[in-house]
């Protein structure tokens, strides 16, 4: 290598260091050691060298931070360990019963937890290869995200070359993107300036801005990131979480500084308490607290739920609350036909989100807390989020009109239906209910369920008043001709919907569960049911029994899924969709195949598993469990001291399985 070239790369190396170090001062440390017009100067100075020497330039130079745009979207990665969201505290009695439950379940009051803010803004996953930046994926749903890593690369406070010794091969680390609340205002300032919609809060521009197919947009919102824990990381065995992230630290990923390590109760609640008063002057949103098990070991020991750890919680901060005047009272139809009564409010600003309209739950509410039209109430937030009317300011109180129960639904005037002992009233008219139509649609279309991209909410109301979908079965009935008929619909979004409605066509069979809106069923139950039925087929013929055996599912959403696959109107709507080429994915594993479309029953005690476990492990595995002998039955399971259904199974001829044989099949 000649004498020029070396001194050529030295050259650039020190220029990239210096903007890098500035860039560090500046975004993460928010301590400038320069002007910005030094800094301009300095960063000219590297883009002109890469300018004059092509053939130097380095992938991660600062300059090469903004790509192209991104013509495809966003690409589905499946995440390798499941980014699961964390359970919430409201209030310091659910704190406790956390704390009180990981002494019991670890046996000791011996622990540490590790305590951080609660960042409000968008949760991600970045990795790095041989110190390198090369990833970055959206948590999403937990299992599914999106790689957004153009975008995520422009931020300046992500260090594109991890700094430091002993860097791992491979290193993917959970953090946090937001934005200030200083650029969240000076942003929102620019565009009403320019005549433009502003933002709600800081964490919507966080997560706007990162999906935007233009890097270009967020290179020029100065957004910020917290790193606070690994995903993936095989060179260390770190003890602890703390120990953790002091090491990422070293290698210049931006941990929080109001991290702390926490000894006892008392320790957990003073900081609360500290974080909570300080909430108001920093620089950044916080809703809360996380709260961790510090160590490992235990974290491994306590587990986790399908959906959640039990080593960790989110201690949520007490809402932030406004007064303002209740102008009106109207009534919202909700996907499943339940009434709510919403209080239109005199606009008030509460935590920098303007709120005209907010939930009374239900009548009940309405009457334990003596809520009137014209009343001067308390509105919050509900964990920062939903706003509510919290209570009735009674010292403002003057001339007031009580709240009436609405006779017919407000949407299709239909008589409304009182489902329970409470004040809760239903519209029983989904078929025709407008709203109903609209939100099951909705639903079904969403990210979680059958995610078909470009149906909006809007969309979807203008097919449903031009008479062209009547139910989520229609969309795929649709054709760009009817499209086209639809205001807003230009031939390109046409063309667009029609092909996401058609690619929707391939699902899972989890998805398609959740699609279908069945009462009280999640995404984690219709993964939990995706996992124990082989089929569609098998599903729909479940017993409300059987359905109680799979884990989180007790006996009213048991009931609510016996009841929708004993409908005919529901059954004829997933016979069209199967009819109109819907293709379902079954990702069940089987354990033992000789179960799979056999039906039994199970008689008796045993020894070694309880007569529901076996039960479990019958359906778990593709069996059917019934509760009586029939020439149906495929055998009998038997315990100890059985009843009638022993001489019943001998006299059809079924045949026995004693426990012990019944061990030997697993």
């Amino acid at each position: 290598m000649s004498t020029d070239i070396k001194s050529l790369k030295k050259e650039y190396k020190l220029l990239i260091e210096k903007v890098n170090y500035h860039n560090k001062m500046y975004h993460t440390f928010d301590m400038p050691e320069i002007s910005d017009s030094e800094y301009d100067a300095v960063y000219l100075k590297l883009k002109k060298f890469e300018e004059k020497n092509p053939n130097l330039i380095l992938d991660d130079s600062p300059t090469k931070r903004v790509g192209a745009k991104l013509l495809n979207g966003f690409q589905k990665v499946h995440h390798k360990k499941p980014m699961l969201s964390l359970g919430n505290a409201s209030n310091y009695e659910d704190f406790l019963n956390f704390y009180m439950r990981i002494e019991k379940d670890l046996g000791t009051s011996e622990f540490q937890l590790s305590a951080e803010p609660k960042f409000d803004g968008l949760a991600i996953g970045i990795t790095y290869l041989n110190g390198r930046y090369n990833s970055a994926i959206t948590r999403g749903d937990g299992v599914v995200g999106e790689d957004v890593s153009a975008n995520v690369r422009t931020i300046k406070s992500i260090p594109l070359l991890l700094e430091g010794e002993n860097i791992p091969d491979k290193l993917s680390v959970k953090a946090e993107i937001y934005m200030s609340i200083s650029e969240f205002k000076k942003l929102n300032k620019e565009l009403l300036t320019n005549g433009e919609k502003t933002f709600a809060n800081p964490r919507n521009v966080a997560a706007g801005t990162i999906r935007q197919l233009d890097p270009n947009v967020a290179s020029n919102r100065n957004l910020k990131i917290f790193f606070h824990g690994l995903i993936e990381d095989d060179t260390y065995n770190d003890k602890t979480h703390s120990q953790s992230l002091v090491r990422l630290n070293s290698y210049g990923l931006r941990t929080c500084d109001l991290n702390k390590i926490i000894l006892n109760i008392d320790d957990a609640k003073k900081y609360y308490d500290h974080l909570d008063n300080l909430r108001s002057s920093l620089p950044y949103e916080i809703d809360g607290i996380v709260f961790k098990v510090n160590n490992y070991t235990q974290q491994e020991r306590l587990g986790s739920t399908s959906k959640a750890p039990k080593w960790a919680i989110a201690y949520k901060f007490k809402s932030i609350e406004a007064k303002t005047k209740i102008l009106s009272v109207t009534f919202q139809v909700g996907r499943t036909g339940i009434i709510t009564p919403v209080a239109e409010l005199d606009s008030i600003n509460i935590g920098g989100v303007n709120v005209s309209r907010a939930s009374l739950h239900n009548m009940d509410e309405i009457y334990r807390k003596d809520i009137r039209i014209n009343d001067t109430v308390f509105v919050k937030r509900a964990g920062d989020v939903i706003p509510e009317v919290d209570r009735v300011c009674m010292d403002d109180r003057g001339k007031t009109n009580k709240i009436k129960t609405p006779k017919l639904c407000p949407s299709c005037k239909k008589p409304l239906t009182k489902i329970s002992s409470q004040s809760i009233y239903k519209c029983t008219n989904e078929s025709y209910c407008r709203p109903q139509i609209i939100q099951s649609i909705q639903h079904f279309a969403s990210r979680k369920a059958m995610n078909i991209s470009g149906l909006g909410e809007s969309i979807v109301e203008s097919l449903v008043e031009s008479n062209l979908i009547n139910n989520f079965v229609d969309l795929y009935k649709l054709s760009t001709t009817n499209l086209l008929s639809v205001d807003r619909m230009a031939e390109k979004s046409s063309n667009k919907l029609i092909t996401s409605i058609t690619k929707s066509k391939n699902t899972s069979f989890d998805k398609l569960i959740y699609a279908l809106g069945i009462k009280e069923v999640g995404i984690t139950t219709a993964q939990n049911l995706s996992k124990t039925y082989m089929s569609l087929d098998s599903l729909m013929s479940a017993t409300c029994d059987e359905l109680c055996l799979i884990d989180d599912i007790g006996e009213i959403v048991a009931e609510n899924i016996f009841n929708y696959f004993n409908n005919s109107k529901n059954i004829k709507l997933i016979n069209e969709l199967i009819n109109l080429g819907i293709s379902i994915h079954y990702q069940k594993v089987i354990i033992n195949s000789k179960f799979v479309g056999n039906s039994y029953v199970v008689t008796g005690s045993f020894n070694s598993k309880s007569r529901q476990e076996i039960e479990k492990i019958i359906v778990e595995n593709g069996g059917k469990v019934t509760g009586s002998i029939s020439k149906n039955t495929t055998a009998l399971v038997l315990g100890s001291n059985p009843g009638s259904k022993y001489e019943k199974a001998k006299k059809l001829n079924i045949a026995i399985i004693r426990e012990e044989d019944f061990l030997k099949l697993l």
